[in-house]
């Protein structure tokens, strides 16, 4: 259990949130949230300052279902005239909004005014290029300042931004820019991967012959790349850096999409998940400015990517607050520099910081006592998202990042929310892995199969019961399959596919995706049960546990487990893993098989992928590997099958 400190506590943004609306807790406001939307998302939309060009007649239309909510009806906005114009009108030009540093240490900063400007040129080169309101526009770059003015630029002009992972393939570039009928495309030439460029440009080149529609294309020349299309691919510099930096927002209805995220899922095409100008700005400020505590004077920094939805929830919480975004190229950690991100926050003073389970069981294998050269004492709030903690990895990040005073703070939802389902607050206790709440404005609850309400301590389906202002409207192009995907579980009722708890004492807890149950002799578990007591040994720094046919059982537990550093797998580890689940799970779980592999395939915001374990190690269809952040992981799992027949 910790407890913030009554200081960050006393002068957290909720806590004046709470005053300003009247209400004695976060319960009573998340309670008021639910029955009284309308309220609820009314004091958001004032809290946040959102601008609007023509105000809106109705903020929420119900009238044909939840699954078609309307927000904002007759309403017109930009969201670039609050999250730049406002800050400029204010006087705050020549505040840092971008603090970047590179994999090889360069550093460059950015003031509002500066990105403010650069957005505007963006905006205008395209619109120079023909490119409308209401067409979609792909970004394929790298965690460089030149991405965040794309996003804006795009937004400002009222096209759509096309967010593309940067280490993505050509096949998985063109499915999405076929998707969104792109009709152009910022990119830079190359990304320095340890001193060496790596060619994106000619990687989108390759893509874009089977994308008839984009026309147009920005590329950041930072290494000299070659030219494919000369008429096409126009040199950022020239066309960017000579545009207008006056250009002014165009509205849109408050319906219309500022983004279109793709998400994968285990079968078909990836889904387009559409969210608009005014849910995102309602939703990043619900969550990161007031459960998050994100402020003006904060320097916030969450290694990401834009091609995943944290990329621009990052950078829009971030304006919206007013704060500076410290934004650094490359990888969290690497062989040479194991602490990167510890390092990187040291140096740059950073406040407030995102981190991922994952990355913080790979800092636990190295010595902590490098450690020590660092400065984290600045840090006030650690967030963490995208997969469940395991207690030792939580205490470790407790002890040796938060220092037992910043406060780590846990959050899940997805990429169909941009935000929060759960969150943890700087007022509440917080127990190891846990969510000390529901997002405001959501009506989280847990249902068991049958649709009724789970009792404190069952584990269940989390579903939504109240679309908050930022839940996506539609997957591009396919209403049925938005409705079969999130809609048809439960009538009128948002399903999001993870398995959870809610304890009496009001702690969540995330048990894995729904898709992912192991279901043993009837009994139902979750993967991260069987994959934390086994890394509870220190033997093994990774596991999946997934389910496989078995002759007795019908289905057994297999896992996939990356061994702990200097530890040589072998029959009698085997058998001491196999103990460990029997003895701290249950004997029904105890593992099968125990296959042990170098690396685990992950997303880029570090989730394991075990839809892709499963399907590699029972030789299925892989489905959709372009959210793979390491595919070189897969094959080693499909050998371990081969190996076994």
């Amino acid at each position: 259990m910790f407890q913030p400190d009554p200081d960050i506590q006393a002068s957290s943004t909720l806590a004046a949130f709470l005053r300003d609306c009247g209400t004695n807790s976060y319960e009573d406001l998340a309670h008021r949230a639910n029955t009284d939307p309308d309220w609820f998302w009314q004091r958001l939309i004032d809290r946040a300052g959102i601008k609007f060009s023509q105000p809106y007649t109705v903020l929420r239309d119900m009238s044909d279902g939840p699954q078609s909510i309307k927000w904002a009806v007759g309403g017109m906005l930009n969201l670039t005239e609050t999250c730049l114009d406002a800050h400029l009108a204010r006087g705050h030009g020549e505040k840092i909004a971008i603090d970047w540093v590179g994999e090889d240490g360069n550093q460059r900063r950015w003031t509002y005014s500066e990105l403010a400007e650069e957005a505007a040129r963006v905006a205008s080169a395209l619109a120079e290029r023909g490119v409308k309101p209401g067409q979609a526009v792909g970004i394929y770059m790298p965690m460089i300042p030149e991405i965040e003015a794309a996003l804006l630029g795009i937004a400002r002009l009222g096209a759509i931004a096309v967010p593309l992972f940067s280490g993505f393939s050509p096949p998985a570039i063109v499915s999405r820019l076929n998707d969104a009928n792109a009709v152009a495309v910022l990119t830079a030439d190359a990304s320095p991967r340890r001193g060496k460029p790596v060619w994106m440009e000619a990687t989108l080149a390759q893509a874009l012959s089977e994308v008839p529609t984009v026309h147009t294309v920005f590329s950041l020349r930072r290494f000299g790349g070659a030219v494919a299309d000369p008429t096409r691919d126009l040199d950022w510099a020239e066309t960017v850096g000579n545009a207008n930096p006056d250009f002014a927002a165009v509205p849109v209805k408050s319906e219309d999409p500022f983004m279109i995220a793709y998400t994968s899922g285990t079968t078909g095409r990836p889904k387009g998940v559409v969210h608009t100008h005014l849910g995102v700005q309602a939703k990043a400020t619900s969550d990161f400015l007031l459960c998050l505590d994100m402020k003006q004077d904060d320097r916030h920094l969450w290694m990401t990517d834009m091609g995943w939805v944290m990329g621009p929830l990052t950078l829009l919480s971030v304006l919206l607050s007013g704060a500076t975004l410290v934004l650094a190229e490359g990888a969290p950690s690497s062989p040479n520099d194991p602490f990167r991100l510890l390092r990187i926050a040291s140096d740059m003073k950073v406040t407030h910081m995102g981190v991922a389970p994952t990355l913080v069981r790979q800092f636990m294998t190295q010595d902590p006592v490098s450690l020590s050269d660092y400065d984290l004492s600045p840090l006030r709030i650690v967030a963490s998202t995208g997969e469940p903690w395991t207690d030792d990895a939580w205490l470790w990040q407790l002890d040796h990042i938060c220092n037992r005073r910043a406060v780590p703070l846990n959050i899940s939802g997805g990429t169909e929310l941009f935000g929060a389902i759960l969150t943890s607050t700087v007022l509440h206790e917080i127990k190891p892995g846990g969510f000390s709440a529901q997002a405001l404005g959501a009506g989280a609850k847990v249902l068991r199969e049958d649709g009724s309400e789970a009792a404190p301590s069952e584990v269940g389906e989390l579903v939504v019961t109240q679309p908050p202002m930022g839940l996506t409207p539609a997957i591009r192009g396919d209403r049925e399959r938005y409705l079969e995907t999130y809609w048809s579980t439960f009538p009128d009722i948002w399903r999001h596919g993870d398995w959870v708890r809610c304890d009496p004492d009001g702690t969540w807890y995330i048990l894995g995706r729904s898709d992912d149950t192991l279901n043993i002799a009837g009994k139902r578990i979750g993967p991260p049960e069987i994959e934390a007591a086994l890394t509870e040994t220190g033997k093994v720094v990774d596991v999946a546990a997934i389910a496989a046919p078995d002759d007795i059982k019908g289905v057994a537990v297999v896992c996939v487990c990356v061994a702990a550093p200097s530890v040589t797998p072998d029959d009698a580890l085997v058998e001491l893993l196999k103990n460990q689940v029997g003895e701290v799970v249950s004997k029904p779980f105890r593992p099968r098989e125990i296959h042990f592999v170098e690396g685990l395939p992950k997303t880029r915001s570090m989730k394991t992928m075990r839809r892709i374990v499963r399907a590699a190690f029972l030789g299925e269809d892989l489905g959709d590997l372009s959210s793979v952040n390491n595919p070189e992981t897969i094959q080693p799992i499909v050998a371990l099958r081969k190996g076994m027949s």
